[in-house]
């Protein structure tokens, strides 16, 4: 009887675990400002491409995490 009685509680314990294992890979969605942050720091990705001439202005395109990796480019603008 004793036996019967742990192994029905090694069961439902086992079962309860894998439930909130399951439970907790549910897909996550984001809310819109952090798809928004996504989005701006995949869009920040170093490129001087689209800088236009203007003379009277200069296009920097900032690194998302090193400053000393910043590009300059004078006499153009975004």
């Amino acid at each position: 009887m004793k036996k019967l009685i742990r192994m029905t509680l090694v069961t439902a314990f086992v079962f309860a675990a894998g439930y909130s294992v399951y439970q907790s890979q549910k897909e996550v969605t984001l809310s819109d400002l952090a798809l928004e942050n996504v989005e701006a720091l995949a869009g920040s990705e170093i490129s001087t491409r689209d800088c236009k001439y203007d003379p009277h202005q200069s296009c920097i395109a900032l690194h998302p995490t090193d400053p000393s990796k910043d590009q300059h480019r004078p006499n153009a603008r975004w």
